[in-house]
């Protein structure tokens, strides 16, 4: 079994501080492309769906209130015990890296995970180990911050701006179709967030270049992926 390093549990570190540190906007909108948009409720309900991350549990509790079968996981425990209260789900500590171990091979029709990979040591991995758990023909919804975007990002945590002390591994979307492909999911759909940061007072703007802009998407903040895993 892996141990967990301090870097990884920067969230579970941050306590109060971290539900403070977050975009109400930035979730909201990750919630409606990831879980309302590209989710039919032939995905969702009823479904052995697995969230990694679960963070706080607003996806958690969005995933529930559609009729999944949810368990949430992420590494820290505080994290899942908010998740617990929060959703009543059950939600469990579980490695982003080490998911096949605990849960077992394609046990879940519906994986999902937000702004979740970049805190671990290897995205790659943690994508590889999301498909390992999904069933064939089974779906992957993700979402992760574009590697563009790396510098603003350091320099926003340098400036001490924002909180985040823990990993920050971005992603490409060619680095992501191409690990998903590998692991045998085939990319049904993609949104990009955020053409400016999600903090400037212009949310109306924002929502209009995420719905009429997505041919700019490979500029945008974040990268929002549903995948479908091949059948044998």
């Amino acid at each position: 079994m892996r141990a967990i390093t301090q870097e990884e549990l920067c969230h579970e570190r941050l306590g109060e501080a971290f539900e403070q540190a977050l975009s109400e906007y930035d979730t909201r909108r990750r919630i409606e492309v990831l879980v309302d948009t590209f989710l039919t409720d032939e995905m969702v309900t009823g479904k052995e769906t697995l969230e990694v991350g679960c963070g706080l549990g607003y996806f958690s509790q969005r995933l529930q209130d559609r009729g999944a079968r949810l368990i949430a996981c992420d590494v820290g425990p505080s994290l899942v015990q908010r998740t617990r209260e929060r959703v009543g789900c059950r939600a469990v500590e579980a490695d982003a890296l080490d998911l096949e171990r605990q849960f077992g091979s394609e046990r879940f029709d519906l994986v999902l995970s937000s702004e979740c990979i970049e805190h671990t040591p290897s995205p790659a991995r943690a994508l590889r180990q999301m498909a390992a758990v999904l069933k064939p023909g089974g779906y992957l919804a993700v979402s992760t911050p574009n590697i563009l975007w790396s510098p603003v990002v350091k320099l926003a945590t340098a400036l001490r701006l924002r909180p985040f002390d823990g990993h920050e591994r971005f992603s490409s979307w060619a680095g992501i179709r191409r690990v998903l492909r590998e692991a045998g999911v085939d990319v049904v759909r993609e949104e990009g967030l955020h053409l400016f940061p999600f903090q400037l007072p212009l949310h109306r703007l924002s929502s209009w270049c995420d719905r009429r802009l997505q041919a700019l998407r490979p500029l945008m903040i974040n990268l929002c992926v549903l995948g479908r895993k091949r059948e044998p």
